[in-house]
């Protein structure tokens, strides 16, 4: 059997799932979740009884000296590791550097750019050996079955004709054939819940989405066919995260888990009739949501829910491929507080037909809505999507740019409005929307606790340093 050691790269801290690059102190609420990918995959390592060890670095505030004691300690016969787009070029170099602290190790890398950059990053790169394209964790299934990892759909890797790129696989994922995720190897401690710094956790519910925005890799690399995930399976992973690592604090990983009415009902009744006491988080779009959802949402512990509203304008969100409306997304703010359930919108612009009038347009009603928490983004090229592509075509993504970063650096400009300027109005409607006194009241009124407003405006004054000096 093999040793593995799977691991989130040194640096900044940034959320590192397929569908979301943003750097962490980028965003008003500054959740850090484990890597729930690589628990699933160390788990599916175990399982077939290769050992297996994991690392977050940047969440536990550990460098690259660290990382090379780490691999010399335990000396590995493989690394697994994630890159985002933003860091690419420094998760990329870690491979030769390992190869120098340990000649005979296997380097395989996973990640958002990995799925479509793979053959450039190998040729790039030549101490890499694999890429995991997709889900990774599908490739890991069948290589404990006893497939070679250079055999297997979704890989790409080094072979002494050249590159092989194996095709996609043909079959998706069965999310309940997974075990539940290694949380044992992970230090639960370093994923707090913002509100009260108790260990929160990421419970996946659902994979694949059915829409197409334009900015989103989702489709590109998991198909629009949704699969959920059974409630029994999901209970059972709750009771044990609640038994064996007392987290009582979650967020309800999925594209939009609010897609399937009646799922979503039995999943909350389940969650009640068993009598479990947690608090969670979920995301949404603005036309799957009603009041029966949200009841139920709220009685089995959701507190908050994300909508991607991203424009006040009906024409963008068409043009982006949202396909929802601004009085839908009114709708759904307006229910929330009706239900007691907080909501969090996010809106981007930054896209190449953005003027300064639309941005503008779009802060207007992000001020009318007046959600409870709000993040304003700026439109991110990430590879694979159709906006990467039109942004290429166009001449209108800057390189440089990209490479540092977030969805608070503007890697791209639009027809008329500058990269400099996107991040000057991304600011300014933060600023805006912040330090209007109504808002601080209520947000402060609204936490019931002394404890909890504490946090509160400790995060205030990270969020205000962010915008003032970017850390």
């Amino acid at each position: 059997m093999a040793r593995f050691f799977l691991f989130i790269p040194p640096g900044s801290l940034y959320r590192r799932d397929d569908r979301c690059q943003s750097k962490v102190a980028d965003q008003t609420i500054r959740a850090v979740f484990p890597p729930l990918d690589l628990a699933y995959m160390a788990a599916i390592l175990r399982q077939a009884g290769h050992e297996v060890r994991m690392a977050d670095y940047p969440a536990s505030r550990r460098g690259i000296l660290h990382l090379q004691k780490d691999l010399t300690q335990f000396a590995p016969d493989c690394v697994i590791y994630t890159c985002t787009a933003p860091t690419l070029e420094n998760d990329l170099q870690l491979a030769g550097l390992m190869k120098q602290w340990k000649s005979d190790l296997s380097v395989a890398v996973k990640g958002e750019p990995a799925n479509f950059l793979d053959e450039r990053m190998l040729h790039d790169y030549p101490a890499i050996d694999f890429v995991l394209r997709g889900e990774a964790e599908g490739i890991l299934k069948r290589y404990v079955k006893g497939m070679a990892l250079e055999e297997i759909p979704g890989v790409t890797a080094q072979s002494e004709s050249g590159i092989r790129r194996n095709p996609a696989p043909t079959e998706l994922l069965d999310l309940d054939t997974l075990p539940f995720p290694a949380r044992d190897l992970l230090d639960n401690s370093l994923y707090p819940w913002p509100e009260t710094g108790d260990p929160m956790t990421t419970v996946l519910t659902s994979q694949g989405c059915p829409f197409e925005c334009i900015f989103c890799p989702v489709v590109p690399l998991t198909g629009k066919r949704v699969r959920f995930r059974s409630v029994e399976s999901i209970l059972g992973e709750l009771h044990e995260c609640i038994d064996r690592f007392n987290i009582r604090h979650f967020l309800f990983h999925a594209d939009t888990f609010t897609l399937k009415k009646q799922w979503v009902v039995d999943l909350c009744r389940a969650i009640v009739e068993q009598g479990l006491s947690i608090e969670w988080a979920a995301n949404s779009r603005v036309d799957t949501i009603d009041k029966e959802r949200l009841e139920w949402m709220k009685r089995a512990g959701c507190r908050i829910i994300g909508f991607g509203v991203e424009s006040g304008m009906d024409e963008h969100l068409q043009a982006m491929g949202k396909n929802t409306t601004t009085q839908q997304a009114r709708h759904a703010v307006r229910l929330c507080r009706e239900c007691g359930i907080r909501s969090h919108a996010f809106f981007v612009f930054g896209f190449p037909w953005d003027t300064e009038e639309s941005i503008r347009k779009t802060i207007d009603f992000a001020l009318e809505l007046d959600p409870d928490f709000f993040d304003f983004n700026l439109a991110f090229p990430i590879p694979g999507t159709e906006l990467y592509r039109m942004v290429v075509e166009e001449g209108l993504c800057d390189l440089e740019r990209l490479k540092q970063g977030g969805y608070s650096v503007a890697a791209l400009r639009t027809r008329t409005v500058s990269a400099e300027r996107l991040e000057q109005l991304r600011r300014a409607a933060l600023w805006r929307l912040y330090l209007r006194p109504g808002y601080v009241i209520r947000t402060l009124a609204a936490t019931g606790s002394p404890l909890v407003a504490w946090r509160y405006c400790r995060a205030a004054v990270k969020r205000i340093a962010n915008l003032l000096f970017g850390v």
